[in-house]
């Protein structure tokens, strides 16, 4: 019956309404009657039973009604109530992920640091260490051509302690032996001249092979470095057409929310696994921005999964960073 009335609240207020007519009349009708008629004693107290009846049944519909209406208004209360605690939540939860958001990014920028530092630090060593052994280098090559030197200086002493020696004997000869020596000593010399020249050619070699072994190297070093450069430019200009590529995927994919009338712009974190799956969409500064707007952003990079390919394997980024600009 209750059910029944919840459902069709406006039959409850006009049975409401014809019963209190009912009864207006009724007491209108004594009012204005001068002296009561006889009437049997059975119709007469039919008549009363009946009217107690209606008034016990309006009284009871007045009644459910007032406990209808207290049930509403606590349901109300209680529904008000629950909003306001999920609003609370949400809010808590919001500033925990922001407090952790900051908390991350401190950390990272920690990270960097000490990874800087570090490789500064090994940069140096490396350099000290390059310059020692080069200093080593040429420390050995001094050396051994002092000792070239100086070997050089003592053979050419002996040889000419030798012909010294074999001009004196010679003189103490006889005219003949004088002719033979003198010949024999022409021919010494001229061996020692060939052997010097051959001992220079020697010399004047090894010097052109080394320079030209230090040429080869520098070109080599200069050949290596335009590869290099060459490499890093050609990568810088894939990261940059893989960057492009990503953020006009998602653009294509975005649309834009209804009632948005600013369009702020929002630095993007995306999280992806291999083949471009999206593992977590967040938000590092998104300034006057509201909730709708940076959800329309985050379903804008799902729809763009998967994410395109990098032009080069290596500069795929599991962390990739940008700004979204709708205009």
């Amino acid at each position: 019956m209750l059910s029944e009335l919840r459902k069709h609240p406006w039959a409850l207020v006009i049975s409401f309404v014809f019963h209190a007519l009912f009864i207006g009349a009724m007491i209108v009708n004594f009012t204005f009657v001068d002296k009561p008629k006889t009437v049997k004693a059975g119709p007469v107290a039919k008549t009363v039973k009946a009217e107690v009846v209606d008034q016990q049944q309006l009284d009871a519909k007045a009644e459910q009604k007032q406990l209808e209406e207290k049930r509403k208004r606590e349901a109300e209360k209680q529904r008000k109530a629950l909003e306001a605690k999920k609003l609370a939540d949400k809010k808590r939860q919001e500033a925990e992920k922001k407090r952790q958001q900051e908390a991350k990014k401190k950390a990272e920028l920690k990270r960097k640091q000490e990874a800087e530092a570090k490789r500064k630090q090994e940069a140096e060593r490396k350099a000290t260490e390059k310059k020692k052994a080069e200093e080593k280098r040429k420390a050995e090559e001094a050396r051994v051509a002092e000792e070239k030197r100086k070997a050089e200086e003592k053979q050419k002493a002996e040889e000419k302690k030798k012909a010294e020696e074999a001009r004196i004997a010679e003189e103490k000869k006889k005219a003949e032996e004088a002719r033979i020596a003198e010949e024999k000593r022409k021919a010494e010399e001229v061996r020692i001249a060939e052997e010097k020249r051959k001992a220079e050619e020697a010399r004047i070699a090894e010097e052109k092979r080394k320079a030209e072994e230090e040429q080869k190297r520098k070109e080599a070093e200069l050949k290596a470095k335009l590869l290099a450069e060459e490499n890093e430019r050609r990568l810088n200009s894939l990261r940059e057409a893989y960057r492009i590529a990503i953020l006009q995927k998602v653009k294509r994919n975005w649309i834009k929310p209804t009632g948005s009338e600013k369009i702020p712009e929002c630095w993007v974190k995306v999280l992806q696994g291999p083949g471009g799956i999206i593992l977590d969409v967040t938000f590092s500064t998104c300034r006057g921005s509201t909730a709708i707007y940076r959800a329309s952003i985050e379903k804008a990079v799902y729809k763009a999964e998967p994410l395109p390919k990098p032009g080069d394997p290596a500069l795929f980024e599991r962390e990739l960073n940008f700004n979204f600009r709708p205009e």
